[in-house]
């Protein structure tokens, strides 16, 4: 049975251990790498998951197993703190097409809604990713921007950015 449920402090090495897997398997997707966070302490990434009013990580467990990754925080730059952006969402490979990214990204929208003063989620989706993309616009993401040079680490052609009026 697959449980949705907001990671916290002890979920730690399971996080990472997700985390690595999905920046190695697809480092285009990412704007991190699996060298710059292979070798954060345990405790550093305990702390970074502890959720907080204006972020949290939402993962989907198969028995103990971590299977899945959504996350969101609030913009801090001054101006933007109207936003919340969604991040490093994945699905392990033997877990896919079976809906999970859609209720890890509906916990995350219903997060970001109970943040006071979040109006709207922003994330960065890749134009050449038509199962995220289909997701997400039937979510209710709109594309508003298109940045041709794209971004991560190995550049893919085009980067969409997408946004969620809530």
């Amino acid at each position: 049975m697959l449980i949705v449920r907001v990671l916290s402090s002890p979920d730690a090495a399971a996080f990472r251990e997700l985390r690595l897997q999905a920046l190695a398997e697809d480092p285009a997707t990412f704007a991190s790498t699996y060298e710059d966070e292979r070798d954060t302490p345990l405790a550093v990434v305990a702390e970074r998951i502890a959720p907080a009013q204006d972020r949290a990580i939402v993962g989907a467990f198969d028995g103990p197993d971590l299977v899945g990754l959504a996350a969101w925080h609030r913009e801090e730059t001054e101006g933007l703190e109207h936003q919340g952006f969604v991040w490093g969402v994945f699905v392990a490979p033997s877990h896919r097409g079976r809906g999970l990214a859609r209720r890890l990204m509906r916990r995350v929208i219903g997060l970001a809604r109970r943040a006071q003063g979040i109006t709207e989620l922003t994330l960065i989706a890749y134009a050449d990713n038509g199962h995220a993309l289909a997701l997400y616009e039937s979510l209710g993401f709109v594309i508003h921007g298109r940045q041709p040079t794209g971004s991560g680490i190995d550049c893919r052609p085009e980067d969409l950015h997408m946004r969620l009026r809530l």
